[in-house]
């Protein structure tokens, strides 16, 4: 294959690796809907998202290696990279707010009620007359 050429074949296999990429996910993971239901930074569900991650990673390589292109490799992991997007995002989601629930620089949950944050001034005084 000649360098800056794209094969056809090696992106209808990169597209059939990518849905097989899909179908990981699907094994290891609920649906992004039931992700988005449930508490946001689930343990539980960062770990299985891991794992499908490793897991399509090393089917996108394996894939790529056995048809010997690179386009397969790109092809297949630009869907593995949406799919994890995805479910990075709903996992994040607090149903209770309708919001992404922030986390704190060592990765814990803040709480809805961001008592993690620095305390503001007291503004209840009255203002100054001018």
């Amino acid at each position: 294959m000649a360098v800056g050429r794209v094969s056809g074949q090696a992106v209808q296999v990169g597209v059939l690796v990518g849905l097989g990429n899909l179908l990981i996910f699907n094994h290891f993971l609920p649906s992004v809907a039931d992700v988005r239901q449930g508490t946001p930074h689930d343990p539980i569900i960062e770990g299985s998202e891991r794992t499908a991650l490793f897991v399509g990673i090393g089917f996108s390589v394996i894939a790529a290696a056995y048809v010997r292109s690179f386009d397969t490799f790109v092809v297949a992991t630009a869907v593995l990279v949406a799919a994890d997007f995805a479910y990075k995002h709903a996992n994040a989601h607090n149903p209770s707010t309708g919001k992404m629930q922030p986390t704190n620089a060592s990765g814990l949950d803040t709480g809805a009620d961001n008592t993690e944050s620095f305390s503001m001034p007291d503004y209840s005084g009255s203002a100054p007359q001018s």
